[in-house]
């Protein structure tokens, strides 16, 4: 029995090849080192699997090393292979996992999916004719570190103007307070939009503007004929992001604008599990 894995900052999500799921509290853990190997170690390894696919958020390579985890510095430099030998284990960045997901159990038709999710941070994968587009090392679609405001906000990487510094939980977070001078976190600051609240109405519209001008430059340079959006931000503010597809067709060159359709990941928060599971059954 195979299984895959999504290791987070504050949960480990598991999802096995029979569709059990599972979710582990692993955020008190994450200042200790030692501890936090050992947690991640022992949930990998639970129950003998035959193999593992690990999904992993951050610039992780193709050999398995997590060159830099913005969002969970304690993997920087981790080799995951090693962390987890001698297991069979194929390690992929989180966002290209879920992007595989996304194909293989509800978009086989699409030629080009483009998956972006939204949460902590932001990231994305690609799928090109069923396979996942990982780039020459596999850092590809790190679309939440290319900068769209020169001088910009400063995102979570270091960098200053970063789409995730805007399209993120603390990116909405700051647009919040900049705009009402109160802090509140980003549930917080949806549940407020909803019920009306004109500050946080007027975030969300902000937060909307920059996705926007994100998925423009990421379908004129991918023309994608499926956009998925996701991730935990996301999905808390599907109802307030109606005619996001028409506002971002209108923006788009008309041939890739007329090219893709866009859909909301339903997966919740097993995407990027269900996606490495996936990912284990490709051969090497």
């Amino acid at each position: 029995m195979r299984k895959g894995i999504d290791i987070g900052g504050t949960f480990i999500k598991v999802f096995w090849e029979d569709g059990r799921k599972e979710k582990h509290y692993i955020k008190d853990a994450v200042k200790d080192k030692r501890e936090f190997f050992k947690r991640v170690r022992d949930i990998a390894l639970d129950g003998n699997p035959e193999k593992i696919g690990v999904a992993v958020a951050g610039f992780t390579s193709l050999e398995g090393v997590v060159y830099k985890s913005p969002n969970i510095p304690a993997l920087d430099g981790v080799n995951i292979k090693e962390l987890f030998y001698p297991a069979k284990v194929k390690v992929i960045n989180d966002v290209s996992a879920g992007a595989f997901g996304e194909w293989f159990y509800e978009h086989r038709d699409s030629k080009v999916l483009l998956f972006v999710a939204v949460g902590t941070g932001l990231g994305a994968g690609l799928v090109i004719e069923g396979k996942p587009f990982l780039g020459a090392c596999g850092s590809s679609l790190e679309l939440g570190h290319h900068i769209i405001k020169i001088q910009g906000e400063k995102c979570n990487c270091g960098r200053l103007g970063c789409w995730e510094a805007y399209c993120s939980s603390y990116g909405l977070e700051r647009i919040y307070e900049r705009l009402s001078g109160k802090r509140l976190d980003d549930f917080q600051i949806i549940k407020k939009a909803k019920e009306g609240e004109l500050s946080a109405l007027k975030a969300i519209e902000e937060f909307k503007d920059y996705l926007i001008v994100g998925l423009v430059n990421s379908i004129h340079i991918f023309n994608p004929d499926r956009v998925v959006l996701g991730g935990g931000l996301i999905d808390g503010m599907v109802e307030l992001l109606d005619g996001l597809e028409e506002k971002l067709r209108a923006m788009c060159e008309s041939l890739p604008g007329k090219c893709f359709r866009l859909s909301f990941s339903s997966c919740a928060e097993y995407c990027m599990a269900r996606g490495a599971l996936v990912f284990s059954l490709m051969e090497d």
